[in-house]
């Protein structure tokens, strides 16, 4: 008798290698668990509902001096104890808040980059507005009201009986490209109505390939094909005729459509197309207007412009700020069914010269003495303990055009930090600087190409010297290569790429610039949140353990949506619409529920692939509810029977008796009811058929 140990699951969640090829020690699957210091599967702590926010009337969650921070326009609601609101007015005074892109704390104080409906962006410094800053773009929007799939409809032709009388050699006989529509001629009645109608009846009493039906309208045939589509589009009819039988206005089929999506077939503005193809309608008119948005953005028109997507809403925007574009109509092209409000008089509006103040960048840090904002290919920053003031007028400001330093810096996205660098993230480039009080000090250090983000809010730094990010390819991690402390990148999730990327590609462009990066403070761990899940990385050195895991966002047993997070005093704190959930709770000891945590091995075949196991037992070292499941076919990974449910430790005591034959074996342990739950370790007991 021969035995599979499981020691532990240090490996945590792989999807590198095929399910059947991963060694022990790792998962296949590895839900609402991580890996702990010791190399074990652990339940993951509650998700706690514990604010409920005034319904619709905020956005965002920030950590501020006094707490945790929310956003809108209007005045001040009543606010659940625990929670700031903090005003950031539109300059017109009206226009609603839509999101917070960029939230950092300088002198105790919230600075704020804040997008509104209209896709105008502003900052704000303790809540007043920093005029260093403008949005000078001209934009102009409408709003997708309806739409839909256009039904499929069958190809249509039809012809006239328009003479003839009673006899047996007045006959009609009619086909369809060469394919008889009946069986034999149809005697003329005498009467040219009854005639089409008995024609009609013929046709419809037949059973041909392609198939059609047929009517009468008095003395019209009116003949349609079968399937509703174009197949038989353009097909000659053909009314075969003898005796003093006629007919009149024999045609073509035509007509015939499949099912097909509401479009906008074209967006212009000043006659120039923003957009390449055509834009099939989405489901819905908020995810219309999105794939609206997303299409604007992808394309590059001269002048370029750019869209946002706020619900049913499309905003389209100059990507350059100024005056020249005031004025140029905005042009939908619309097909089969689709609305848009207003329909006409969609003019860009707005733009300002850029002047003595700069168009508004999307993302601020607090680094050192200063803020530090990315917009478009320029880093700026402030003055010295002046956070309001970018002018140079103001002792240490000014900004550096990165385009000029390195092709691919066009569009910067983030910034980290790194030893006593700033590390400034354009999509596919890395700069790490060297920045000083004085701005003559200021020198670039590193460039790191061929790598970047487009995920602001993914970069998280990881103790001093360690920055996770989010590249197209998967996570990634910048940390110093040798003692030189020279920058380099490293694949630190190299293990759940291919799961990271398959989620980004569902994602809408909006919902990526909102993934999120985190360091969970109780234990350390980074996590990556994506609006229905989470990627946990438990990264212990002392322990040698990298190892995955993926949550999956609950409460009281009821999935949300993560719109926001932040970390307050050691907590994690998640928003979900008007919902602010705390990780564990609010108490110094977590709080764990009946969330149900499953781990799923490898499936494992005791170094002799080929050869069939008679297994007999298994045994299991855990705390709390288990259920125990075994999976024999690597090709059918969702195939498991239910093998026992434990509460504790089997080892010692009567095991668990399993009897089955297979070349593989992989574990699926599943959590039960509520309180925590560990899985430790694992063992199979088996004999190699055909051996004594």
């Amino acid at each position: 008798m021969s035995t599979i140990w499981l020691r532990d699951f240090k490996g945590g969640l792989d999807a590198r290698r095929m399910p059947e090829a991963l060694p022990g020690g790792f998962a296949i699957r590895a839900v609402d668990g991580h890996i702990t210091r010791g190399g074990e599967f652990e339940q993951r702590a509650a998700f706690v509902p514990e604010y409920t926010l005034p319904a619709g009337q905020t956005v965002g969650l920030a950590v501020g001096r006094t707490g945790l921070h929310v956003f809108g326009h209007a005045a001040a609601p009543a606010m659940p104890k625990g929670v700031t609101y903090q005003r950031l007015q539109h300059p017109d005074g009206a226009t609603a808040l839509h999101r917070v892109m960029s939230a950092d704390m300088f002198a105790g104080k919230l600075y704020v980059v804040a997008e509104y409906v209209d896709g105008s962006q502003y900052h704000f410094y303790d809540g007043a507005r920093v005029t260093d800053w403008q949005d000078g773009r001209a934009r102009a929007s409408f709003t997708i009201v309806a739409g839909g799939i256009q039904a499929a409809t069958p190809a249509t032709g039809s012809f006239t009986v328009s003479g003839g009388t009673a006899g047996v050699s007045n006959r009609l006989s009619v086909a369809i490209n060469g394919v008889a529509l009946h069986v034999g001629s149809v005697q003329h009645t005498g009467a040219n109505a009854t005639t089409a109608a008995a024609i009609a009846a013929a046709i419809n009493a037949a059973a041909t390939n392609p198939d059609y039906t047929a009517t009468s309208s008095g003395v019209t045939v009116l003949i349609a094909s079968a399937a509703a589509n174009t197949v038989a589009n353009g097909l000659p009819i053909t009314v075969t005729v003898s005796g003093d039988a006629t007919v009149t206005g024999v045609g073509t089929m035509s007509g015939g459509q499949i099912a097909l999506p509401s479009a906008l077939v074209d967006l212009t503005v000043n006659g120039v197309s923003i957009i390449g193809d055509a834009v099939d309608w989405r489901g819905s008119n908020a995810d219309t207007a999105q794939a609206i948005a997303e299409a604007v953005n992808n394309y590059s028109s001269t002048p370029d412009y750019t869209a946002t997507a706020v619900g049913a809403r499309v905003n389209v925007l100059a990507v350059a700020p100024g005056v020249g574009s005031n004025g140029y109509t905005v042009t939908p092209t619309l097909a089969r069914g689709l609305v848009v409000s207003p329909s006409s008089g969609i003019v860009l509006a707005n733009g300002l010269a850029p002047g003595a103040v700069f168009q508004s960048g999307t993302f601020a840090k607090t680094v050192g003495s200063k803020v530090y904002v990315t917009g478009g290919p320029s880093l700026f920053f402030s003055g010295v303990k002046v956070p309001t003031g970018f002018q140079t007028t103001n002792t240490g400001a000014g900004f550096i055009d990165m385009s000029t330093e390195t092709s691919g810096a066009e569009t910067l996205q983030a910034l980290g930090k790194y030893l006593n660098f700033v590390v400034v993230f354009a999509n596919r480039d890395i700069l790490v600087w060297y920045v000083d009080p004085d701005p003559s000090n200021n020198k670039q250090a590193q460039t790191l190409n061929n790598m970047g983000t487009r995920f602001p809010r993914s970069v998280t730094q990881f103790g001093d010297n360690d920055l996770f990010f989010l590249d197209e390819s998967g996570v990634r991690s910048l940390r110093s290569r040798d003692a030189s402390n020279a920058a380099s990148t490293s694949d630190i999730g190299i293990p759940v790429d291919p799961l990271v990327v398959a989620k980004l590609q569902s994602l809408s462009e909006k919902q990526r610039s909102e993934v999120i990066g985190l360091i969970e403070p109780s234990d350390g761990r980074f996590w990556l949140l994506f609006p229905d899940e989470i990627f946990v990385l438990s990264f212990f050195t002392g322990s040698k353990i990298s190892a995955w895991s993926t949550y999956r966002p609950a409460g009281n047993g009821a999935p949300f949506k993560i719109n926001d997070a932040q970390v307050l005093k050691r907590k994690v704190f998640i928003r979900s619409g008007d919902t602010i959930y705390s990780y564990g709770g609010l108490g110094a000891a977590l709080v764990y529920d009946d969330t149900a945590p499953e781990l799923q091995t490898p499936y494992l075949d005791a170094d002799v692939p080929a050869r069939t196991k008679d297994f007999t037992a298994i045994d299991v070292a855990c705390v709390g509810d288990w259920r125990v499941e075994a999976g024999l076919d690597p090709t059918n990974l969702l195939a498991s029977e239910k093998i026992a449910t434990v509460s504790r430790t089997t080892y010692g005591v009567p095991t668990i008796t399993y009897r089955a034959a297979s070349t593989h074996i992989s574990l699926r342990f599943v959590g039960a009811g509520p309180g925590y739950k560990k899985v430790a370790a694992a063992a199979i007991r088996f004999a190699i058929q055909g051996e004594d």
